[in-house]
């Protein structure tokens, strides 16, 4: 099982992106200052390093504040957020697995029941 940590997207100033988090999405804010627009909310939310918000719409607008471009041999301004699921994620080949175990199993007992069932109906 992989155990690494969701790498941080990179917003550079008033650059916008979409999020599509119906499943249901927290972003978490590492660096910089980034707005948030959701559908049917009132007012935008405005977050700073530190701050969590739980998505749960789609169409969520997240962009990065203006700030003062850097002088000459600074480095870039940027800000930085992390989006990670709500929905554990569903270890597939363990529930194929056992599927497939179960079945098996189902099988065997109605091919052991298949010899009463025949003298039965006969």
């Amino acid at each position: 099982m992989s155990t690494s940590q969701p790498s941080a997207t990179r917003l550079f100033p008033l650059q916008t992106r979409v999020i599509h988090a119906s499943a249901g999405m927290r972003l978490r804010v590492v660096s910089g200052r980034l707005w948030l627009t959701q559908p049917n909310m009132a007012q935008d939310l405005f977050l700073g390093p530190g701050a969590v918000v739980d998505l749960l719409q789609d169409w969520v607008v997240i962009g990065a504040d203006a700030e003062p471009r850097p002088q000459d041999g600074a480095p870039e301004a940027y800000s930085e957020y992390l989006l990670v699921s709500l929905v554990p994620a569903t270890p597939r080949p363990r529930i194929l697995a056992a599927l497939r175990d179960a079945l098996a199993s189902a099988g065997r007992r109605l091919g052991a029941l298949g010899p009463a069932l025949v003298r039965r109906s006969s």
